[in-house]
């Protein structure tokens, strides 16, 4: 081979390395685009369950209240029946 072969063929090489450095970088700058679009909404998905587990726990702690309301309520309601009860058999005697 002559020097201008050898020479073109280098200069050949070299543009298809560069060329192949150039694909490979815009390769790592799209898969790098997807991990971050990836991440956010990774981020924007355990925030969704940080704030539903919240709200779960507002809504327990109202079931909660709501649940002795009823309960306090009941146990009155029962209280009164058993007074009227009571005053319907001290009548009857």
């Amino acid at each position: 081979m002559s020097s201008k072969d050898l020479l073109a063929e280098y200069k050949l090489t070299i543009a298809e390395l560069t060329k192949e450095k150039k694909d490979a970088v815009e390769l790592v700058a799209v898969k790098d685009s997807k991990i971050k679009k990836i991440l956010i909404q990774l981020e924007q998905a355990n925030s969704d369950v940080q704030s539903l587990g919240s709200k779960i726990a507002e809504l327990q702690e109202k079931l909660s209240k709501k649940e002795t309301i009823k309960r306090t309520i009941n146990k009155k309601i029962d209280e009164i029946l058993e007074k009227k009860d009571e005053e319907i058999v001290d009548k009857d005697d």
